[in-house]
């Protein structure tokens, strides 16, 4: 509800020249609203699927840049044309024991290494408005 209530509140603010796109909006990722009631369609994309408040809340990630991250890395490693099957599994093995090795310095308190500053301010902004929300209009 308060995904809807806040696409209201904005289309309030839209200029006209907005309108296909806000109504695109509004199919694929709110729903459309039954007549004049309260009621919505059910959109393409409910908000369940796109919605990162719960993710926020929990304190996990809103993105998938570490998985990104990792699935580059391997395309630098095996992205060529024509991999064997030894050379995958020798290099999941080598993937392996990195994997392994990291757990054991994280184990043994090693510190992992410490985030960009700016994303550390992000994070804080977006965690000050998130626990804000209640009391904003």
């Amino acid at each position: 509800d308060q995904i809807q209530d806040a696409f209201d509140t904005l289309m309030v603010s839209m200029p006209p020249e907005a309108s296909k796109v806000t109504q695109w909006f509004e199919k694929t990722y709110i729903g459309i609203r039954q007549d004049d009631t309260m009621d919505r369609n059910l959109p393409l994309f409910h908000p369940q699927l796109w919605s990162v408040y719960e993710s926020v809340e929990l304190g996990i990630p809103r993105t998938q840049n570490s998985v990104e991250a990792w699935h580059n890395r391997w395309n630098t490693i095996v992205g060529r044309p024509n991999v064997s099957v030894y050379m995958l599994i020798e290099e999941l093995q080598k993937e392996q024991q990195n994997v392994d090795d990291q757990v054991v310095r994280i184990l043994q308190g090693e510190s992992r290494p410490r985030p960009n500053q700016y994303y550390i301010e992000k994070e804080k902004r977006i965690m000050a408005i998130f626990n804000d929300h209640k009391n904003r209009p």
